[in-house]
């Protein structure tokens, strides 16, 4: 005899470490070339805004989650992200210095590391929220405040 009883499905998101495990390889090698580009001086602006969405994604996802030590991270990203922006309005050109390298090297670790312990659902808000932020608001940190293209 059949069980007649009807199960009810629960929209739940899988952790992020199952999503994200299956290429990690890839994401971790494609962000933490970010970062390098700036360590071997072939960086361009795309290297820079993609550095800028992944430090705005984490710090509004850490800000929910009331992450302190992910919070200090990005903040030191910032300030190296904020260094490398008005180098580049002086001198047309991207780098980074010995301990901006070392700040963004340490939020790649840590953006990868939180990432991983999330649902998806966080990382989908966090960047929904980011796009809203991102029309709203024109302070944000990218190249479009650099005078680059739009």
């Amino acid at each position: 005899m059949r069980k007649r009883c009807h199960r009810t499905r629960r929209p739940v998101s899988p952790l992020m470490l199952i999503n994200r495990g299956l290429i990690n390889t890839e994401l971790e090698t494609q962000e933490r070339q970010f970062v390098e580009a700036f360590a071997g001086g072939w960086a361009t602006e795309e290297h820079f805004d993609n550095l800028a969405d992944m430090r705005d994604a984490l710090l509004i996802a850490a800000a929910y989650k009331k992450d302190a030590d992910t919070l200090g991270v990005c903040r030191l990203a910032g300030v190296a992200l904020q260094n490398i922006r008005d180098r580049h309005r002086k001198t047309r050109r991207l780098g980074a210095s010995g301990d901006e390298l070392q700040a963004l090297r340490v939020f790649a670790t840590t953006y990868r590391d939180f990432w991983l312990r999330q649902p998806v659902g966080i990382y989908e808000t966090a960047c929904a929220a980011l796009n809203v932020a991102r029309k709203t608001d024109t302070r944000v940190l990218n190249v479009q405040e650099m005078g680059g293209r739009a």
